[in-house]
Formats: C-alpha cells, sequence, structure tokens
C-alpha cells in the first residue's frame, strides 16, 4: 500500500502534467487577437468579436480639418474575452466605455486596447464607445495615393481602401467583419456634410447643422465614407425607380452634372445584367480637390477633380471611370471580398463590368477592343497573376485587366447564358456578405459546367498561371 503523502504528490504532479502544457498554449487566453490573419496584412482588423453596427458623431471644423466625437461600437464576442483590440491610429482617446461604465485603455502602434473589468462570454452582445478628437490625417498606401481621412482648403473627403478607415475612426479594419452604419455628423452651415447610406434627418442647431445618415446594409470598414464641402444636390431616379443624389462641388458642378447625367440609365442596365441594384441609393461626391483615383464608396463614390478632368476629355474614359464605380456597388460592395488576396473579385469584375457597358452602349466592336487591348497591355510583361497579386501589386494591372479577361474568358467558353447566369447567382448568393476566389470556382462549375468546358481549370489557369493563357474561341464556334 503506498503511502497518503506520496499519493497526493503523485495527483498533483499529474495535475500539473496536465495544466501547463495547456497554460503554455495560451498565456492569455482572453484577449482578442490583433490581427484578423490577413496573408498580405496580417495587422489589419482584430479577432474575437464581430461588429453589428458602428454609431459615429463628429463634430467636424473644414477649416482646421479637426473633428471631435465618439464612435459607439455594438459588438458580439466569438470568443472569451478579457480584452478586445480596435484598429485606431493618431487622434487622441478621451475616453472609452463599455457597456456604458468606464474602462482602462492603451494604445499600443495602431491598436486600441480596451479593458474588460469583467470577462466577455463567448457569443456576449457588448457596446463600446470611444471618445476622442484632433486633427486626422492620411496615410501613405506606399504608392503615389495617401489614404484615410484627407483635407485641404476647406474640403474634405475619406479614401480608405486598404487600411485608412483607422484615421478617423476606431474600427475593426478588414473587409470580412461589415456592419451597418449611422453617421452624426456637425459642421457650420452652409457646409454639407454626406456619407454613405440615405439622409435620414438635417438638424439646425443655431449656426451648425448635423447630417444624419444611415447605412442599412452592411459595409466593410474601407468603403465607409464622410465628406464634408461646399456642395450643390442634384437628385434624380434611375429608370428602374433608385434614388440618385449626387454632391458636386460648386466649383466643378456644371462638368460634374455632365460627367455623370447617364448614372440612372448605367445603373439600370447593370440591374437588368446582374440583378436588383443591392442599396437603398446612389449617387456620387465630386471635389474640388485631386484625389489621385476614384473610389467606389458604399452608395457614395468619390471622384476628384483630377479625375473629372480625365473623364471630361475622352469620352470612353468618362464611361468607364462612371461604370466602373457605380459596377462596384454589387462587386466589392455588396458581394465584399473576404481577404485581401481576394481582390480580383472586386476590381477585375467592375473593369469587367465597364467594359459590358460599353459593348451595350456601343456594341461588340467596343467590347472587342477593350479585350485587345488589355491582352495587348499584358503581352510580354511579366506581372503576378491576378488571383495571388501580392500586397504591393493589390491595385496593378493585372488585378483590373487580367480579372476582367478572366471573366470574359469565362464567357467565351461557357456562353453567354450561363455567364449571365453566373454573375446574377454570384450577386444573390453572396449579397451583403464575404466570399472569395474559391466560391467564385465553385459557382462557376456548378453552373458551367454542363457545357463541357473545363471550368476550373481555365480558371486556374487564367487566375494563378504564370503566363498569360489564350483567349478561348466563343462557345459554340
Amino acid at each position: 500500500m503506498r503511502r497518503p503523502h506520496f499519493d497526493r504528490l503523485a495527483a498533483v504532479a499529474f495535475l500539473t502534467l496536465l495544466i501547463v502544457p495547456v497554460l503554455a498554449g495560451c498565456a492569455d487566453p482572453a484577449s482578442g487577437p490583433t490581427g484578423a490573419g490577413d496573408p498580405y496584412f496580417p495587422e489589419a482588423g482584430n479577432g474575437g468579436y464581430d461588429v453589428d453596427a458602428y454609431e459615429i458623431s463628429l463634430r467636424v471644423d473644414p477649416g482646421s480639418g479637426a473633428l471631435g466625437g465618439s464612435t459607439t461600437i455594438r459588438a458580439r464576442a466569438t470568443q472569451a474575452l478579457g480584452s478586445f483590440s480596435l484598429d485606431f491610429l493618431g487622434l487622441e482617446v478621451e475616453s472609452v466605455s463599455l457597456d456604458e461604465a468606464t474602462v482602462e485603455h492603451k494604445r499600443k502602434g495602431g491598436e486600441l486596447i480596451v479593458e474588460c473589468p469583467e470577462p466577455l462570454g463567448q457569443g456576449e452582445a457588448f457596446s463600446a464607445q470611444v471618445s476622442y478628437s484632433g486633427v486626422p490625417g492620411p496615410l501613405p498606401d506606399g504608392g503615389s495615393l495617401s489614404v484615410g481621412w484627407q483635407h485641404s482648403g476647406d474640403d474634405i473627403y475619406t479614401l480608405d481602401e486598404p487600411r485608412g478607415a483607422a484615421t478617423w475612426f476606431p474600427v475593426n479594419d478588414h473587409p470580412s467583419d461589415k456592419a451597418i452604419y449611422t453617421y452624426r455628423i456637425t459642421v457650420p452651415a452652409p457646409y454639407v456634410a454626406a456619407a454613405g447610406g440615405v439622409l435620414t434627418a438635417t438638424e439646425a442647431q443655431g449656426a451648425d447643422q448635423t447630417f444624419v445618415w444611415e447605412m442599412r446594409q452592411p459595409c466593410a470598414g474601407y468603403l465607409a465614407a464622410v465628406t464634408v464641402g461646399d456642395y450643390v444636390l442634384r437628385e434624380s431616379r434611375a429608370p428602374n425607380r433608385v434614388i440618385i443624389r449626387d454632391y458636386f462641388a460648386c466649383a466643378v458642378a456644371e462638368e460634374a452634372e455632365r460627367a455623370f447625367a447617364r448614372t440612372p440609365e448605367v445603373l439600370a442596365h447593370f440591374s437588368d445584367l446582374f440583378g436588383p441594384y443591392p442599396f437603398e441609393a446612389y449617387g456620387v461626391v465630386a471635389t474640388d480637390l485631386a484625389t489621385g483615383a476614384a473610389m467606389e464608396n458604399q452608395t457614395l463614390s468619390l471622384f476628384g477633380r483630377d479625375v473629372l478632368e480625365k473623364m471630361m476629355s475622352d469620352a470612353t474614359i468618362g464611361a468607364v471611370y462612371l461604370s466602373h464605380e457605380l459596377a462596384h456597388q454589387w462587386f466589392g460592395n455588396s458581394v465584399t471580398i473576404r481577404e485581401w488576396d481576394d481582390i480580383w473579385l472586386s476590381e477585375g469584375f467592375a473593369t469587367y463590368a465597364s467594359w459590358l457597358w460599353l459593348e451595350h452602349d456601343r456594341g461588340p466592336q467596343a467590347l472587342a477592343a477593350m479585350v485587345e487591348d488589355s491582352l495587348d497591355t499584358l503581352a510580354g510583361r511579366r506581372h503576378e497573376p491576378p488571383g495571388d497579386p501580392g500586397p504591393d501589386k493589390l491595385f496593378g494591372a493585372s488585378t483590373y485587366q487580367r480579372g476582367a479577361l478572366t471573366l470574359h474568358a469565362l464567357r467565351m467558353a461557357v456562353g453567354d447564358d450561363a455567364f449571365f447566369r453566373i454573375l446574377r447567382e454570384w450577386a444573390s448568393r453572396y449579397q451583403y456578405a464575404n466570399a472569395e476566389t474559391r466560391d467564385f470556382i465553385d459557382l462557376a462549375v456548378e453552373l458551367g459546367g454542363g457545357t463541357g468546358v473545363d471550368v476550373a481549370g481555365l480558371l486556374d489557369d487564367w487566375l494563378y498561371g504564370d503566363r498569360l493563357p489564350r483567349m478561348p474561341p466563343a462557345a459554340g464556334s
């Protein structure tokens, strides 16, 4: 018989062998990951929770670009949490509360880490409010553009792709975590504040005005948008009754009205091709600032003075810009990429949609010209395949042009009936959700495989092959 104290010691040792490896594997099991695990931007976004809604209240001084306000994040824990992180850059945090109780917080790099006095349980809903102030500034994106909050003179706009949203509000800044938004933006009269969604109220407060906007469909953080300026509003309806509201800077309003006169027509045509327009309204902001690019902010695309000048100088360029950003409302905004290596699902689709508009408006020869021009541009050049362009080539020619050519190759191989059935089902099946390239390949095989074409092999060659494949002949030819 063993002595009692030996039995107790043996039990302690046995339990220690069980417990220590578990603790070593998760030193702080209640801390949410400070990154969503994106293959291109590992530090983007955060883990441990899903956001349901953002309520953003800002008081903006157009002259200085300064803002003060608060953002309330309504979310649900996906694991037990003793702390969680939000992406937030630059601005001074004045206070943080969790379920209306002030809590401790700290900053580390681009993270705002919120401490939970009592751990949040998996599945538990919570509300965090961050109050902050300062003068936001943009971030370089590694190229010629800067992203985030932009201010010059008394004009302000946001251009946040891929990681600029954190310059002006605390956010889970990864496309995989979509949420609805409410914006309350206070500016001195007569300035106008526009944002994504629908304008639900305009409140006068002495010399100030507060514009209340609601985005009632899920939106990725990089597609959230605010703009402030001396704007005139132009309203219309598309033939399918979708509301269109455009905000034009007074200095460029005349040119902008001409440049975007056909928006209702394009929107109605895309609704015929891809299925019903997925949001409550659409429109554009044309600012008097040079933006360096257009941006498909959800329901309110952004165009700068420099882009507008290009559109006015050439009718084809104008048609491509207008239709490309509008097509993103289906492809990129409603159906949103799951990770940044899926970017061709946004940019390649919008590029091909612009070619489809030219085909409808000007005939098959216009589409053929865009295809040939893109093949010539890419031929003989080394470029990363669109299915995995890498973070440095995220917005390179391959993503846009070879991505679009991939869709054209699929159309040629399976025929128009199957191809447009695939596009409509893609827009419908993943509406307001996230999707990845594998999802599209599976869908294309499901709906196009009956044509006798090796759809998976064709898409694999076009998306991942080192060399530019040959365009297949038209189905049945």
